[in-house]
C-alpha cells in the first residue's frame, strides 16, 4: 500500500510541492493530474523512481511526520484542483498503477490545489474547495470530528483536534466509517472531492468557464485572497469555517463582492487553527466524560452571511430521499431566465437524484404574505433576502424546526454585493444532470462574475424608507461610480414584476401593478460593447391600501415629533398644558399642511372600507 499527503494544501506555479509518502514497496514515483473537463495528466515534475519507506500510521491529532519528497511545480501549470497519483514498483520491478480515470480512492492519491500566478487577471471567478469539511470527515488514523475524537487539553480554545498532515482530506484516505453511503450514487462516498467537486468542475470547464482555485486554508491564511476576484464559489458540503474565513467573506461581500453557494450545511461549525496552522480544533459537542475543561459549542448564527441555516431545514442521511425540488416563486427573476418556469413549478424533483438534500439549509419563513414566502425577519437572515424557491421537508427528513424548508434565494448588500443561495449539498451534482438546474447555475455565474454595482430604489422614499406601492410609479437608479465617464457607459435594464417605462440610461421608472408581487430591477452596465458590471435589487411592494396606511402613519409621526424626537409635541406623561409653547408660529402652517394631507389620506381609506363593506 502507498499513501501520501501534501505538506501544505496549495502551491503556486514555480513553487515546490512537498509530498509526504509511505509505501511498503521499495520504490515509487508520482504522476500529476488536473481536474478540468476531464481528469488529465500533466507533464512536469514527476521525475524518476524514488526510494520508498514504510512508516506507521500516526494519531489523528498530531503531524504524522513522514519524510517529504519535493516536486517543482512548472510555472506554466494553470490554477486547478490537482491529484498526485502514487505509482509503486515492487522488488521484481513490476509497476503497480492505481485507477487514473478517477480522483476517488482510499490510497495512492493526494489532493492539492495550484493557485493562480495571476490572481483575478485571467478570470474573475474563484472556486473554493471545502477542504476543512474533507478533513472533518477524514477517518484516517482512527479519528475524525465524528468518531473516536481526540480532545485537546493544551489548545486554546480546547476542542476535538485533527491534523491535516495525514493521508486523506478529499481523496487518498478513509472517509469516516459511520457516514452512510449515498443511496442515489453508492459508488462514490460523500465528503470526498470526487463526490461534489469533480463532476461540477468538469461541467463548468467543459462549458468554457475559466476558474481560479483555492482551499479553505488559503481563505483563512491570506487576507488579500479575495481582493482580485468578483465571485467566490462554495460547492457541495461547506460545513466548517474559521473566524478569519468568515470575516474575510463578510468583508468581501460588504465591499461589493459576490458569492454563489451551490452548497448546503454551510458554515454550521467554526474551527480554530493550531500547531502553526497544521491542525484544527472544534468543540462541536461536550468533551469526554471526566474532562474538567470548560467549553463553548463552536457554533454561530451563520444566517447573517449565508442567509440560511441547517437549523431551519434538515437532512436525510440514509437511504433514498423523497423526490424533493424547489417550488418556484417570482419566476420572472433573472435567475430563472431561459428556463420557461412559472410560479409554482417544481425544480429538481427527480426520483433518480433529487435536488434537495442530502443536507439542506433554510431561512426562518413567516406565514405567507400576499401568497409569497418571505423571511421572518428575526432569524438572522438579511432583510434584503428574497425567496426564489421553497422545498418543505416532510416525513422522512430529520428536521430541526417544525416548519422546516430548504430555501433558495439571494440577498444584496448596500455595496452592491450579491449572495446567491442554492441551500442544498447536492446542487453541483444535479446541475450536471438537470438542464433547468444547470441553466439557473449558468445564469448565476454569468451575472455574478461581473463587478457588482448597487441599484438604489425603490424611490421616492416614504418616511425615509425605500418602499414601492402598487398602483404607483417606482424609480431605480444604478450607482455607476468607478466605472468610467457616464457618457461612455450603456445600461440595459431588466424588470420583473412591473412595467418598465422606456429608457436606457442609469435611471429606470417602473409602473407597479397590483395586487402586490415581488418586483426586481436589474441592470447590466456595458462599456465599449462589453458587459462590465451587474446590479440587482428586489422588493415586495405594499398594496395600495397599505401604502395609504403607511402615509397616514408617517404623517401622524411627523405631527407628533416635529424637529427633535427628544422633545415631541405629544408625550404621554406630560401635562398637555405644559406643551402649548411648542405650537409657535413657524410650526403651525407646517402642522396644518400635514393635517390636510392626513385628512385626504384618511378619506381615501374610509372610502375603501365602505366599498369593501358594500361588496
Amino acid at each position: 500500500m502507498i499513501r501520501g499527503y501534501p505538506r501544505w494544501p496549495s502551491v503556486r506555479p514555480g513553487e515546490t510541492l512537498t509530498l509526504h509518502v509511505s509505501t511498503d514497496q521499495p520504490a515509487f514515483r508520482a504522476e500529476f493530474y488536473r481536474q478540468g473537463a476531464t481528469l488529465a495528466r500533466m507533464t512536469g515534475p514527476e521525475g524518476g523512481w524514488l526510494q520508498g519507506y514504510a512508516f506507521p500510521d500516526g494519531p489523528p491529532d498530531r503531524d504524522w511526520g513522514w519524510p517529504g519528497y519535493e516536486f517543482a511545480i512548472p510555472p506554466e501549470w494553470p490554477s486547478g484542483a490537482y491529484v498526485a497519483v502514487l505509482v509503486e514498483r515492487d522488488a521484481a520491478g513490476r509497476e503497480h498503477r492505481p485507477d487514473v480515470t478517477t480522483a476517488d480512492g482510499c490510497d495512492a492519491r493526494a489532493l492539492f490545489v495550484v493557485r493562480s500566478a495571476r490572481p483575478g487577471l485571467d478570470t474573475p471567478v474563484l472556486y473554493k474547495l471545502s477542504w476543512l469539511t474533507f478533513h472533518a470527515y477524514n477517518g484516517t488514523g482512527y479519528g475524525s470530528l465524528y468518531a473516536e475524537n481526540v480532545w485537546s487539553r493544551d489548545d486554546r480554545p480546547p476542542g476535538f483536534k485533527l491534523t491535516w498532515r495525514r493521508p486523506g482530506g478529499g481523496t487518498g484516505g478513509v472517509v469516516e466509517p459511520g457516514d452512510p453511503p449515498d443511496a442515489h450514487e453508492p459508488a462514490v462516498r460523500r465528503q470526498t472531492f470526487a463526490k461534489w467537486d469533480a463532476p461540477f468542475i468538469a461541467w463548468l470547464e467543459r462549458a468554457g468557464y475559466r476558474l481560479d482555485y483555492c482551499t479553505d486554508w488559503d481563505l483563512h491564511a491570506d487576507p488579500d485572497l479575495l481582493a482580485p476576484y468578483r465571485l467566490l464559489l462554495s460547492v457541495g458540503h461547506d460545513e466548517y469555517w474559521s473566524d478569519a474565513m468568515r470575516g474575510r467573506l463578510e468583508g468581501f461581500v460588504r465591499r461589493g463582492g459576490n458569492v454563489a453557494f451551490f452548497s448546503g450545511n454551510i458554515a454550521g461549525f467554526r474551527v480554530h487553527f493550531t500547531d502553526g496552522d497544521t491542525a484544527i480544533t472544534c468543540a462541536k459537542v461536550p468533551p469526554p466524560s471526566g474532562e474538567a475543561e470548560p467549553w463553548t459549542p463552536d457554533t454561530w448564527r451563520e444566517e447573517a452571511v449565508t442567509g440560511v441555516s441547517l437549523r431551519h431545514a434538515g437532512g436525510w442521511w440514509d437511504g433514498r430521499r423523497a423526490a424533493s425540488g424547489y417550488a418556484v416563486q417570482h419566476a420572472e427573476h433573472w435567475v430563472f431566465a431561459g428556463t420557461g418556469l412559472r410560479d409554482g413549478d417544481i425544480v429538481g424533483a427527480d426520483p433518480a437524484y433529487p435536488l434537495i438534500g442530502y443536507e439542506a439549509d433554510g431561512a426562518a419563513l413567516a406565514r405567507r404574505r400576499d401568497g409569497l414566502a418571505v423571511p421572518l425577519g428575526d432569524g438572522g437572515t438579511p432583510q434584503s433576502f428574497v425567496v426564489l424557491g421553497v422545498a418543505e421537508l416532510g416525513e422522512g427528513w430529520v428536521r430541526a424546526a417544525p416548519r422546516a424548508a430548504a430555501t433558495m434565494g439571494l440577498y444584496t448588500t448596500p455595496g452592491g454585493g450579491i449572495v446567491f443561495q442554492g441551500a442544498t449539498t447536492d446542487w453541483p451534482i444535479v446541475a450536471t444532470r438537470n438542464a433547468t438546474v444547470g441553466r439557473i447555475t449558468r445564469n448565476v455565474v454569468d451575472r455574478l462574475a461581473r463587478r457588482a454595482v448597487p441599484v438604489v430604489g425603490p424611490l421616492p422614499h416614504r418616511g425615509g424608507r425605500m418602499v414601492a406601492v402598487a398602483g404607483a410609479t417606482a424609480t431605480f437608479h444604478v450607482d455607476a461610480a468607478g466605472l468610467g465617464p457616464l457618457g461612455a457607459l450603456r445600461f440595459h435594464w431588466e424588470v420583473a414584476g412591473g412595467r418598465a417605462r422606456p429608457g436606457d440610461g442609469p435611471v429606470i421608472a417602473v409602473d407597479v401593478d397590483g395586487p402586490p408581487r415581488l418586483l426586481t430591477a436589474s441592470v447590466t452596465v456595458s462599456r465599449d460593447g462589453q458587459p462590465v458590471a451587474f446590479g440587482t435589487t428586489t422588493t415586495l411592494p405594499l398594496s395600495a391600501e397599505d401604502g395609504l396606511k403607511l402615509a397616514a402613519l408617517v404623517l401622524l409621526r411627523e405631527m407628533t415629533l416635529p424637529g427633535q424626537p427628544s422633545n415631541p409635541l405629544v408625550e404621554l406623561t406630560a401635562d398637555p398644558g405644559s406643551r402649548t409653547g411648542l405650537l409657535y408660529s413657524l410650526r403651525l402652517p407646517w402642522l396644518g399642511a400635514r393635517a390636510d394631507q392626513l385628512d385626504t389620506v384618511m378619506r381615501q381609506l374610509i372610502e375603501r372600507e365602505r366599498r369593501r363593506e358594500g361588496s
